[in-house]
This record gives C-alpha cells, sequence and structure tokens, in this order.
C-alpha cells in the first residue's frame, strides 16, 4: 500500500478549490491502482486541507500523475491553493 499525503493552504475561494480538487479525485479514482481518497478540511483554519490517498503502489500513483487530464486540473489548483505534498509511510495502527 502506497499513502500520499497532501497539505493545502488555499489563497483562492474555497468553494471553486473543493470542485477543482474534486475533479482531480473524480479522474484518479479511474485509474489502475486507486484504492481511496479522503480529504479533510481544517476546523481550526478553513482555509487549510489535508487529502490523503492510498494507491496499490507508488508506480501506479505516479503513472496517475503523469497524465495530461491530471496536470491540467493540477494548474487550476495551483492557481488557488499552495500545496505540501509527500508519500507517507504507516508506522502504526491501533
Amino acid at each position: 500500500m502506497f499513502t500520499f499525503i497532501n497539505r493545502f493552504t488555499v489563497d483562492g475561494d474555497t468553494a471553486e478549490f473543493e470542485k477543482r480538487l474534486a475533479d482531480i479525485t473524480a479522474h484518479m479514482t479511474r485509474q489502475p491502482g486507486f484504492h481511496s481518497h479522503r480529504l479533510y478540511r481544517s476546523g481550526k483554519d478553513p482555509k487549510v486541507y489535508v487529502e490523503l490517498a492510498e494507491w496499490e503502489d507508488a508506480a501506479a500513483h505516479q503513472r496517475a500523475a503523469r497524465t495530461e487530464e491530471f496536470l491540467a486540473a493540477v494548474r487550476h489548483v495551483q492557481q488557488l491553493a499552495t500545496a505540501d505534498p509527500a508519500p507517507y509511510t504507516l508506522l502504526t495502527v491501533h
């Protein structure tokens, strides 16, 4: 399992950001190796979001992230928010 976590700080309209991110999620859910996606909004700062995506493996995520549809959608999100994306490794489950 490959886990990818992305923290966003929205500088633009949050409703537009959520719509654009939903477009990306819809695309990713159709890609081979996709498992799940969760989007969280901070209760402390409504302009901060965290998304968590789970993939079969890193290669599946990388293939999906190289598609033209994904890259075009990301350009729209980048106009609305800054992102801090990274892969993560699960250490514990309780």
